[in-house]
């Protein structure tokens, strides 16, 4: 499995036309946050206490599942996506 650190950001050029609409929009991302925990493939997430944006963890088997979690949301949400090795992942890549 891949491992990917996501830091996400609600996209500051967003325009929600009233705060009902943005409340909407972020039920909706929360819910769908929580489906791919449930389904594993999100292995963490966290919000700021802001609410300007957070981040997340994703296993997976592939680069493209990632890509088709992310392509979503956007333009309404910004990503910075790296992957990331495992600690063990370290110690073989030095021998």
């Amino acid at each position: 499995m891949l491992k990917f650190f996501v830091r996400w950001r609600v996209n500051p050029k967003e325009v929600f036309k009233t705060p009902e609409e943005r409340e909407k929009f972020l039920m909706l991302l929360l819910g769908q946050v929580n489906t791919e925990m449930q389904d594993g493939v999100i292995k963490d997430w966290g919000s700021y206490v802001d609410g300007s944006g957070g981040f997340l963890i994703y296993e997976v088997p592939n680069e493209a599942d990632v890509f088709a979690s992310l392509r979503k949301w956007t333009p309404h949400i910004d990503f910075d996506v790296r992957q990331v090795l495992t600690i063990q992942q370290l110690i073989e890549a030095r021998k």
